[in-house]
């Protein structure tokens, strides 16, 4: 019977509130299909902006970061084009006549980026000027060269000693009351400022010319206190100069009408640019005209490439033959600084690169600069400055290729008695020559 009366009733469902809810309608279908249409958009748009940078943020980990590049201040795009009608270069022919003969004409076709032979007139100039001085009393050709048998012993004056006569004076009678019978003047700083009046055209007045004192005035001094000067001169780090000339400085390789600045602010010479190598010759042509016939080169150097610069300067400048470049701006003659510690390494350091081709130097010197903080601490260098500058001296004489040296005590490393000790040693090996700063 009961079964029955399931049939004839049927049976029985029973719905929950849930069931009935989830019913919907066909517009709440559409618009739920189109919500959910643009949540997935969403989601996929937002996981594209956050998912790559991520990704590129967890690959890079580990790499080097690369260098940021520079953007000359607008200051320096100032300068570059006041001075733009200079970027020309020098014309040197006749550039062994007299300074204040030449006018600035010609042109250097120098194109940045490549590499240019020096001119004929360039190279004669260099290797075959021969330096001399005349007294102001007789106009009696006076040559300055130190006889064989005799000693160039010097010191070095500060540079205030040429902002005039009676400075310069009291300096040289100083030194020759010391023993000394020649001194050192640095005409030509590292930051490329002329430390005289110069004669040359378009450098005359200019922002490299700070000296109170003519080379004739200067070496007049010398002639009076019978004292043998001595010109310094920075050769490559030269930031006015390249200020002053612009196409003296590396260039970038994107863009070969920009500078490169050492470390965003420092302009350095090319020595493989036309421009940088006939101021060169100016400058050294004017030094040896006046009486100068012993020149010190400092900075017959690169900068000091890192890394990151590759980015700027071209290949060619971190090769290893970039040494070659260097004999451009080394003349006949001249002695060239060089520290102790980067001729005596198993490879040539920075100041000593040019001894890579000692063929190429012509009765040049190595001024060796001894100074006790410049030596590797590792090195196990005798502690006691006699043997010190014994030991030094005879491990250059084996890798300067038969080169006579000039050594340089450099007073900033020793005390005054072990300067005294250290020219002693100097004297009893045979030294003719040497500096003490």
């Amino acid at each position: 019977m009961g079964l029955d009366k399931r049939r004839h009733y049927g049976r029985k469902i029973k719905r929950t509130k849930n069931l009935y809810r989830r019913r919907k309608t066909a517009g709440q279908k559409v618009f739920g299909t189109v919500m959910l249409v643009l949540a997935v958009s969403a989601i996929a748009f937002l996981g594209f902006c956050i998912g790559k940078p991520l990704l590129d943020y967890i690959g890079s980990i580990g790499k080097e970061p690369p260098a940021e590049k520079w953007t000359p201040a607008a200051s320096y795009a100032g300068q570059q084009d006041e001075k733009a009608p200079l970027e020309s270069g020098f014309d040197v022919s006749g550039a062994a006549s007299e300074v204040s003969d030449e006018s600035e004409s010609g042109s250097v076709s120098d194109v940045p980026g490549s590499t240019v032979p020096v001119s004929d007139d360039v190279r004669q100039t260099v290797e075959t000027n021969q330096p001399h001085s005349t007294t102001a009393d007789t106009g009696a050709e006076t040559v300055l060269t130190i006889p064989s048998d005799s000693t160039l012993v010097s010191a070095e004056a500060p540079a205030s000693a040429l902002s005039n006569r009676a400075s310069l004076a009291a300096v040289l009678a100083k030194a020759k009351s010391g023993g000394f019978n020649a001194v050192v003047v640095q005409l030509k700083d590292r930051n490329g400022c002329l430390h005289y009046k110069s004669g040359i055209a378009g450098v005359a007045d200019s922002v490299v010319d700070e000296g109170s004192m003519t080379l004739d005035e200067i070496i007049s001094v010398f002639a009076e206190n019978g004292m043998i000067p001595i010109a310094e001169i920075a050769v490559l780090s030269d930031d006015k100069g390249c200020m002053l000339f612009p196409d003296m400085s590396f260039k970038c390789r994107d863009d070969p009408v920009m500078s490169w600045l050492q470390g965003g602010v420092r302009r350095w010479a090319n020595p493989e640019s036309d421009a940088a190598r006939e101021y060169f010759v100016k400058v050294t042509t004017e030094l040896t005209g006046s009486g100068f016939e012993h020149i010190l080169l400092t900075d017959v150097v690169f900068p000091d490439l890192q890394y990151y610069d590759a980015e700027y300067v071209p290949d060619r400048y971190f090769e290893a033959d970039r040494y070659r470049m260097l004999y451009n701006v080394i003349n006949t003659g001249s002695m060239i600084e060089m520290k102790a510690s980067d001729v005596t390494g198993e490879t040539f350091g920075l100041t000593a690169e040019c001894l890579n081709d000692t063929s190429r130097l012509r009765e040049n010197k190595v001024a060796l600069v001894i100074n006790r903080s410049d030596l590797p601490t590792d090195a196990g260098y005798p502690a006691d400055a006699k043997t010190l500058v014994e030991t030094i001296l005879s491990l250059a004489e084996k890798k300067v290729g038969g080169l006579e040296i000039v050594p340089v005590i450099d007073g900033s490393g020793f005390d005054d008695a072990e300067k005294a000790k250290m020219t002693g040693a100097l004297s009893a090996l045979g030294y003719e020559s040497y500096i003490v700063r």
